[in-house]
């Protein structure tokens, strides 16, 4: 069961990497349908779209290559235990990810609601 577990640790980290990979090379088209960093704010406006796309891109391949090898690491280590542990990684994982969109979604109002204010104004 240790190599089903360990697969199932790594899924959320694999396509974490595989994601900001894909949309550091090819980022979605605006206001694109699918997999894509779809917000109220970046519906709006192109350029907050691209930023998403480029801050996500950075984040999510750094973040899931973070947490994979953490994840890795730590059920080598404990392997005789994994059976108690491997959904608190997939948990640790999840709030990374939840992190992070807060985090764009943060640094998106920041950069982009004054400048839409301002503009309607």
């Amino acid at each position: 069961m240790y190599p089903f577990y360990f697969a199932v640790v790594m899924l959320a980290p694999a396509a974490m990497v595989i994601v900001g990979l894909m949309w550091k090379i090819s980022p979605p088209p605006y206001q694109s349908k699918g997999l894509a960093y779809s917000t109220e704010l970046t519906r709006k406006d192109p350029e907050a779209w691209a930023a998403a796309h480029r801050h996500c891109a950075r984040l999510w391949a750094r973040t899931g290559i973070i947490s994979g090898g953490a994840s890795a690491f730590l059920m080598v280590l404990f392997k005789e235990n994994y059976s108690t542990f491997w959904m608190w990684l997939i948990v640790g994982q999840m709030m990374l990810f939840c992190v992070s969109v807060f985090m764009i979604d943060l640094l998106l109002k920041n950069t982009f609601s004054d400048e839409n204010s301002g503009k309607d104004e």
